[in-house]
């Protein structure tokens, strides 16, 4: 009586993963990209690196931060990259992967909190007003353990006015690790978050 061995899994090749997310930064879209980062790091996916394009224009404070610590304890090699733009928020989330790349031609752009107060009650506006500070604190908590400004563009964001930086700007302040463009390999499959 013959007897087959049984069946040895052959391993799966390590594999880079590309990713690309555009959109507003919400908890819709957190959930999104948490739940696509998450699977793979599925060891059985042999996933060695995960590269994502990154284009927004900002959204809500809370997720935005969210979105920097996870890319900040992300357990697998993490590389963003901002061609387009990177702005409000946006900019804080990007600033959690530990490489970060940008194309010269790309934007980034910060500023203060900002919150509507249309129908508000004098309650309402005291408890948003709290919420603004406590946002501005830790966005700006975010800001200076990464960027070095000027005291000039400090004194511009803690006024209230946008401050904008070209991909060559952010590399010089610290925001971006370095230029280069998101660039899969040919027949690589690219997907969308």
């Amino acid at each position: 009586m013959s007897t087959t061995p049984p069946a040895v899994p052959q391993p799966v090749a390590p594999q880079e993963i590309y990713g690309v997310f555009c959109g507003q930064i919400d908890q819709a879209s957190v959930q999104r990209i948490f739940q696509s980062m998450s699977t793979a790091t599925n060891p059985n996916l042999s996933v060695t690196h995960v590269h994502l394009l990154f284009q927004t224009s900002g959204g809500i404070v809370g997720d935005g931060v969210a979105l920097h610590n996870f890319f900040k304890a992300y357990p697998l090699p993490l590389t963003i990259y901002n061609v387009g733009s990177v702005m409000s928020i946006g900019t804080i989330a990007y600033l959690g992967a530990k490489r970060r790349l940008t194309s010269a031609h790309a934007l980034f752009q910060i500023h203060r909190s900002t919150m509507t107060t249309q129908n508000a009650l004098v309650a309402d506006l005291k408890g948003r007003i709290q919420s603004l500070t406590l946002d501005d604190s830790r966005t700006e908590s975010i800001l200076k353990e990464y960027l070095t400004l000027s005291s000039k563009m400090w004194s511009q964001l803690k006024s209230g006015a946008d401050v904008s930086f070209s991909g060559e700007d952010a590399v010089n302040i610290g925001l971006a690790t370095e230029i280069g463009g998101f660039a899969p390999p040919t027949a690589k499959q690219v997907y969308y978050i």
